[in-house]
């Protein structure tokens, strides 16, 4: 048995798991999938008795509803300042107290009203558990690093870390991680680079593996363990780049967490390369000061592959029929669809029926307009490549 001290505003909640072997924070890292899921079991089971926990000391029968918001309800681009002042340690103790006993944070969640009561939900997500989706705990991650090196609170600091272990608990054998942790099934739990949930996650454990962006007082063992998921997440990165006859490529947006292939997610999210995603992937490891051989071949691999499929000479906007489309526009950057056949490097769109289409104005109205078709994001590593290359080409 082992006993979690869990820290919210003005409450300290002891809640305890039993466990077969060893508890969630004693495991540093699960080395098999069997291992991994049953750590996801116990952390849903801690979430969940402490929310029962509370429901019984509130009388209520089910969590009362958390405020909806787009994002969090607050800036978080504040400066150290801001946490030094009244409004700053209100948002910062707001924030905490929606910190999940597993370390993590909700999406679309309002954290600027009021803090989370004991009995309310987590989130407004249904069936909600802590999720990386939409920047949710890697932005309460920053904040509570923030708030703790602007007034040296340690509750900040222990919310810091515990989000760090969930991170590094939450990263897959194979070195990526899923969209939501604990596990919730389906397309949540590929290895996710969209909304850049792979990405975000690396900046922190680098950061946190260096000390760097005020992440010193992160306790050195923990410091380690960021240093060694940093080394798997980018060989997990290396090893998912997509090879076509001989040739390398880009990535999926989604991956199995076993074998690193792109994945089908949403049914109108087909198995393709996907541009936006792998020009994310790039740009990050393009700040790496110290790139490894095997990334820098990467990084070189995609570029060439951005530079030969742009599509030049056309912008995407709505054309007849309200529908949007790619017209003629000699002054309009590059483009690229949102998603390739791999292997041909063919456009491929989807649909809400799970087909995959050939041509944009073959989609249904809603999906036509409800969804980023073409993308002009991989332009971004087109324009930086060289300064990069010029520091690391060799």
């Amino acid at each position: 048995m082992k006993t979690y001290r869990l820290l919210s505003v003005g409450l300290l909640v002891l809640a305890t798991v039993a466990c077969n072997a060893k508890t969630p924070d004693e495991r540093r890292t699960a080395g098999t999938m069997a291992e991994y899921r049953e750590l996801s079991r116990q952390l849903r089971e801690l979430d969940q008795q402490q929310m029962a926990s509370e429901l019984r000391g509130a009388g209520l029968q089910k969590p009362a509803a958390a405020i909806k918001a787009k994002y969090f309800g607050f800036d978080p681009e504040q400066k150290l300042d801001f946490y030094r002042t009244e409004e700053g340690r209100r948002i910062a103790d707001i924030v905490l107290s929606y910190q999940t006993p597993s370390g993590g944070w909700s999406k679309r969640t309002d954290m600027s009203t009021e803090p989370r009561r004991p009995g309310q939900a987590y989130g407004t997500e249904k069936n909600y558990i802590p999720t990386f989706d939409n920047n949710a705990t890697s932005t309460q991650f920053w904040v509570m690093a923030s708030a703790f090196k602007g007034t040296g609170d340690e509750r900040y600091a222990k919310a810091a870390e515990r989000a760090l272990q969930l991170i590094l608990q939450a990263q897959y054998p194979s070195g990526g991680w899923p969209q939501s942790f604990p596990l919730r099934g389906k397309y949540h739990d590929l290895i996710t680079f969209n909304d850049k949930v792979v990405c975000d996650l690396l900046k922190i454990v680098s950061a946190a593996a260096r000390g760097e962006e005020g992440l010193d007082f992160l306790p050195a063992p923990l410091r380690e363990r960021a240093a060694d998921s940093l080394r798997r997440g980018l060989q997990m990165i290396v090893d998912a780049q997509v090879v076509s006859d001989g040739r390398a490529t880009i990535w999926g947006a989604q991956l199995d967490p076993q074998t690193l292939a792109p994945a089908a997610a949403r049914a109108f999210e087909p198995v393709a390369l996907s541009t936006a995603e792998s020009a994310e992937l790039v740009l990050f490891l393009m700040e790496l000061e110290e790139p490894t051989d095997d990334v820098r071949k990467v990084i070189e691999s995609a570029h060439q592959w951005f530079a030969e499929n742009q599509i030049l000479g056309y912008r995407w906007e709505k054309g007849q029929h309200d529908y949007r489309e790619l017209l003629p526009d000699a002054d309009a950057n590059p483009l690229w669809a949102r998603f390739y056949e791999p292997g041909g490097d063919r456009p491929v769109f989807g649909d809400r029926d799970g087909k995959v289409y050939y041509d944009v104005r073959e989609l249904s109205l809603e999906r036509n307009l409800g969804y980023g078709w073409y993308t002009k994001h991989p332009h971004k590593v087109l324009k930086k490549y060289a300064k990069w290359r010029q520091r690391h080409g060799g």
